[in-house]
């Protein structure tokens, strides 16, 4: 096995505890913290794919990049992007109080997010691993 798919598996793995996480985290009614870890899974599996092609970024908005690298090799992609794009809207907005501009109120995650939008994002970070982690299997063992 190559050390790209080593690291696919790895990242695909730690997708997989972060997905369990939310759901967790849903359940017992931290809404905020379960959108976090929801972005999170999301974001690790797609690592996993860009990892496969030996792409190794640091950042954290990555719907656009998968786009571009896997456009015509994932099925339903364009479905894939979409649920990716919203859960990178919540990202720092999920788990940081955001006071930078003071014309605003001060933006306080745990009593802003509700369970609806935490449900919406589980759900979009479900379809994302479940679509992503089928697309891997094909091309590499998963644990």
């Amino acid at each position: 096995m190559s050390r790209a798919q080593e690291i696919a598996r790895a990242y695909a793995l730690e997708s997989e505890v972060d997905f369990q996480i939310s759901r967790m985290l849903y359940q017992s009614g931290f809404h905020s913290r379960a959108i976090f870890f929801a972005q999170q899974a999301a974001e690790k599996i797609i690592k996993a794919c860009l990892a496969l092609k030996e792409v190794f970024v640091s950042e954290h908005n990555l719907s656009s990049l998968l786009a571009n690298i896997y456009r015509g090799e994932i099925p339903d992609l364009d479905h894939i992007v979409e649920a990716v794009a919203e859960l990178e809207r919540h990202g720092r907005r999920a788990r940081f109080p955001l006071y930078h501009r003071p014309n605003l109120p001060i933006w306080v995650p745990s009593r802003e997010y509700h369970q609806d939008e935490a449900m919406k994002c589980l759900a979009n970070s479900e379809f994302t691993f479940n679509e992503l982690r089928k697309f891997l299997q094909s091309r590499i063992q998963l644990s």
